[in-house]
């Protein structure tokens, strides 16, 4: 139990002292003077969300300095919203981030120029966990469930659950963040909530049910739920660093798989869990869930873009008189594709 308070503690910490003016004042006036041994290399600010399994590589990147082996010095820096996130970017504060799925649509039909480059996560990675009484993903039915906001890919997630089940009548919640959507279950404001690793695996321990897995989602329908993210007007103009990021997290996807004692370091640091079983739970959980190559998958945004229209969350116009592709860019992973690295690295 120690180790589930002092991971919410943790988190819960980060968000309450990086708010969103001192999120985009920390990376807007980073530090000017790198540190010498960092001379020469391309400074990238990376700001990410949320702290979690989804962004271990770049975490490991950041660790393993294997960002400065390709050139970059890697700065990731924790947002707590997608929405503060891309404001950031479209400041002019980053011209990468760590993000995907629906924030991404919402953007480009609002006007903005950020775009999906490769989908590191093309799935869910959410379990619907309920109260352990309840047995069936029909059971929801009159139930209120927590999700940390409406139009996240938590929201989603319970979405898909709901329309793949044909359940009515679920009262859905905005709970602000995974670590309060697991308070809100534990304190029974809620009947289930929708969460990721590790939540879901102490919501396990505790007797909670996980009524929908990720691979029960996967089977409903296709999804993007973490990758790198960039503006298109950059990405265009600076394509080496579009290249040199991909590399960069596609050798720590590869040192994730790899060393094993290496990354639970990584996750011990970044996700404070003191619990043995669920740091092995999180690792395993790791090494099953990323992409070797990280193309976008174009069906994943189609259905995204279908279910946000169906919820009223986006323009049903906007969406009709815009084409797929103005969502996400594969080139950038082609290329790479073609000069034999991935070959190489995962041989």
């Amino acid at each position: 139990m120690k180790s589930s308070h002092d991971f919410r503690s943790c988190h819960l910490c980060l968000r309450t002292v990086l708010k969103p003016t001192a999120i985009l004042l920390l990376v807007m006036f980073l530090l000017p003077s790198a540190p010498l041994h960092a001379q020469g290399l391309k400074k990238v600010p990376f700001p990410f969300s949320p702290i979690g399994i989804n962004c271990l590589p770049w975490f490991v990147a950041k660790e393993s300095r294997i960002a400065e082996k390709n050139g970059i010095e890697f700065d990731p820096v924790f947002i707590g919203a997608s929405a503060v996130l891309f404001q950031s970017m479209l400041s002019g504060a980053a011209d990468f981030s760590g993000s995907g799925g629906p924030a991404i649509i919402s953007n480009v039909l609002r006007g903005g120029d950020i775009i999906q480059i490769t989908a590191m996560v093309p799935r869910f990675t959410q379990s619907v966990m309920i109260k352990p009484d309840i047995k069936r993903p029909e059971d929801m039915a009159g139930k209120k469930i927590g999700v940390s906001r409406l139009g996240t890919v938590t929201h989603f997630a319970l979405q898909t659950a709901i329309d793949g089940y044909g359940v009515k009548g679920v009262t859905i919640l905005q709970m602000g963040g995974q670590p309060e959507e697991l308070a809100g279950l534990v304190r029974g404001s809620v009947d289930g909530a929708v969460v990721s690793p590790p939540y879901n695996f102490q919501l396990k321990k505790q007797g909670y049910n996980e009524l929908v897995s990720p691979n029960d989602l996967q089977k409903l329908t296709e999804f993007i739920t973490n990758g790198i993210v960039a503006r298109r007007s950059v990405a265009e103009k600076d394509k080496d660093t579009v290249i040199r990021v991909i590399k960069l997290t596609a050798e720590s996807i590869k040192l994730v798989q790899t060393d094993r004692e290496f990354t639970k370091k990584v996750i011990m640091k970044w996700m404070p869990m003191k619990d043995p079983e669920m740091l092995e739970q999180v690792y395993r959980f790791a090494t099953e869930n990323y992409s070797k190559e990280g193309f976008v998958p174009e069906g994943a945004l189609r259905s995204m873009t279908k279910q946000m229209v169906q919820s009223n969350l986006v323009d049903a116009k906007a969406a009709a008189a815009t084409p797929v592709t103005a969502y996400y860019d594969n080139r950038y992973v082609e290329e790479v594709k073609r000069s034999g690295f991935f070959d190489q690295l995962w041989r």
